[in-house]
């Protein structure tokens, strides 16, 4: 993990930054959500460390070690990119309004808030989630070309097309069901069960939210290989 941490350093530090920014947010505005926004930018990082850990160990030739990290990247990647469900809690804010104005009047009538701490939230939530995709986009496409290596391009190609659909699975999971990565392994059952009991809409969302993991790794992939 030194290994990892020399290699990402700047990324710790801009996640202690974050925090520091999230920090001066909770007192400000005695808003409980950025302690869980500092919480799920940590979860987010982590992925990172794990696949760079399984990249040391398959070139160790250390089978059982790199099965270890791959699956323990499989299970908290879906933290990457949950982040982009964290804008619901700007839902009761308040940003704009109609005013009651004349017919000519600039703007028509819609009247922006003033208030900075609604577009700060706004602003922290944004750059959470910017670093954590990115962050998460950038363990999936070495966990790729570890696939790639040891097996092929069409295994690769399908490996991406599972991790997509496992991390919708998952962010369903952690959004509406509660259970956090680490009740895969200690309550197994639970999981299972519930996510057994899925209705209509589990599969929408499981379906849409893995179309857009899909798409957003595919477009960082491009800017990458180039």
């Amino acid at each position: 993990m030194k290994i990892s941490f020399e290699k990402h350093k700047v990324l710790v530090l801009f996640m202690f930054a974050y925090w520091g920014v999230c920090l001066f947010m909770l007192f400000k505005s005695l808003d409980f959500l950025y302690a869980a926004l500092s919480w799920n930018v940590l979860l987010a990082i982590l992925p990172l460390f794990f696949i760079n850990q399984a990249v040391i160990t398959v070139g160790q030739r250390k089978i059982s070690w790199s099965v270890f990290w791959i699956l323990l990247w499989l299970f908290f990647f879906p933290n990457s990119v949950y982040l982009v469900t964290d804008f619901i809690h700007i839902a009761n804010e308040k940003f704009r309004w109609m005013a009651n104005v004349g017919p000519y009047a600039p703007g028509g009538g819609i009247v922006y808030s003033q208030d900075i701490l609604i577009w700060a939230k706004l602003l922290v939530i944004a750059v959470g989630f910017f670093y954590s995709i990115v962050v998460g986009l950038e363990s999936f496409y070495i966990f790729e070309q570890i696939v790639r290596k040891k097996y092929s391009r069409k295994i690769g190609y399908a490996s991406i097309l599972s991790v997509g659909l496992l991390t919708g699975i998952g962010v369903y999971i952690g959004r509406f069901l509660r259970f956090n990565s680490w009740d895969i392994v200690f309550n197994p059952f639970q999981v299972l069960q519930q996510v057994a009991e899925a209705d209509r809409f589990a599969v929408q969302f499981i379906i849409a939210f893995s179309g857009f993991v899909l798409f957003s790794y595919m477009l960082f992939r491009s800017f990458k290989e180039k």
